[in-house]
């Protein structure tokens, strides 16, 4: 088993190989726009777990899941001459959701400052009258 210094440094030599090479040296239209996001080493080292991740919807998602299979033989060549060592880590695709959750998240919270704003009557990104006082901004009387 390998040590965590070692694992950490492998994970990242995968990351910079497999990136680059799904981004822009694999020719499949399915692969639009797909980010390699982080890659994570079984202790063992027999398993990479590549997550990725796309614009769009599901639909996107699906057609890139299939490139990146289709793609594997190629790109798991292009790992193995990278670590070269004795055995190279099985490479297993997964979508990462983080991303999208992120925007779901953001997308909320700008929806509920827009309600906000429309039921106390100010625009969005501005506060409402006495919301600095609230905060316990200081007065100008105590600077």
């Amino acid at each position: 088993m390998a040590d965590k210094r070692r694992l950490k440094r492998l994970e990242m030599l995968i990351l910079e190989t497999v990136a680059p090479l799904v981004a822009h040296g694999l020719s499949d239209p399915r692969l639009g726009m797909v980010t390699v996001t982080r890659v994570h080493l079984a202790p063992d080292m027999s398993i990479a777990h590549v997550n990725w991740s796309t614009l769009g919807g599901a639909s996107e998602e699906s057609k890139a899941q299939h490139a990146l299979e289709h793609a594997r033989g190629r790109i798991q060549a292009a790992v193995a001459a990278a670590l070269q060592t004795r055995k190279t880590p099985r490479l297993e695709f997964h979508y990462d959701e983080s991303l999208a959750r992120a925007q779901r998240v953001t997308e909320t919270l700008e929806k509920l400052a827009r309600e906000r704003a429309e039921r106390e009557g100010t625009p969005p990104g501005t506060a409402p009258e006495g919301a600095a006082e609230e905060a316990g901004a200081p007065d100008e009387g105590d600077a």
